[in-house]
């Protein structure tokens, strides 16, 4: 019998969070529920395969920016993806969850339809990156190969090696087998999110998408609500590639329209 995926949830209102609990396992989800970060920490343990953390924002003592900021700080946890809850709904709040790293931000009410669509996709497309990453395992490890033909000297930082699997344009190499990114040879520490919508720029380079247009193919729904979520993952991603990140080269704004990669 195939386990069920696995969801953790930390909502400290008892009836919003057994509102969720009770969706999510008709859905088929394991949910292991807690009503403060504190306590999700002390049994973190039991989180072992976890494929989505839901988060509220406004509990005792750690809030959820802080679980937010704390989870993506471990290299265990650091793909999973992360949706934070909250019935603050201004625009500062919204930007603060998804700069801690958060990939989804809903807002209460919310419809539950909605809400497990959300979910699902989530859940979806990390399980799908994990089979990506466990496969790769079988891929040949040209650098240490490289590594043994001299290994006396000194090791420079180096691009990686380029086989199938790996894009590059604008000096930002994405290695889709080990999942990384380079920028001139030097790595780039990403989200999970960020990772996705920057890999999916790269793969249809040249062509402008709208903010609902890169929701549905990188976050996986159709939502058209929330476009703020994608001006701030762009926002990050040029922070991290672009050698000036007031003046863009490398993703470019289309007025009017949304965000493309550059063609050269």
């Amino acid at each position: 019998m195939q386990d069920k995926s696995k969801i953790v949830l930390v909502e400290d209102d008892a009836v919003i969070a057994e509102l969720i609990q009770f969706n999510l396992t008709s859905e088929g989800f394991e949910v292991l529920s807690y009503r403060s970060g504190a306590s999700m920490f002390e049994r973190l343990g039991e989180a072992y395969g976890v494929c989505l953390f839901i988060l509220d924002i406004m509990l005792p003592g750690m809030d959820g920016f802080e679980i937010c900021r704390k989870l993506r700080e471990r290299d265990d946890l650091s793909l999973v993806p992360i949706m934070m809850l909250t019935a603050r709904a201004t625009e500062s709040d919204k930007v603060k969850g998804l700069e801690a790293g958060a990939d989804d931000y809903v807002t209460k009410p919310f419809g539950i339809r909605e809400f497990l669509a959300r979910v699902q996709a989530h859940v979806r497309r990390y399980e799908k990156s994990i089979q990506a990453l466990s496969s790769s395992t079988t891929q040949p490890d040209k650098s240490e190969s490289a590594k043994s033909v001299n290994n006396t000297q000194s090791e420079p930082t180096v691009r990686p090696p380029t086989y199938s699997g790996t894009m590059e344009y604008a000096g930002i190499l994405l290695d889709d087998v080990r999942h990384r990114v380079f920028s001139d040879g030097i790595e780039i520490e990403m989200t999970n999110r960020e990772y996705e919508l920057l890999k999916f720029l790269m793969q249809n380079r040249g062509v402008a998408y709208s903010r609902d247009d890169l929701l549905n193919h990188v976050w996986g729904y159709e939502y058209t609500g929330e476009t703020r979520t994608v001006d701030v993952h762009i926002r990050q991603l040029r922070r991290k590639i672009e050698k000036d990140d007031a003046n863009p080269v490398i993703i470019e704004t289309v007025r009017g329209r949304g965000y493309r990669f550059c063609e050269k």
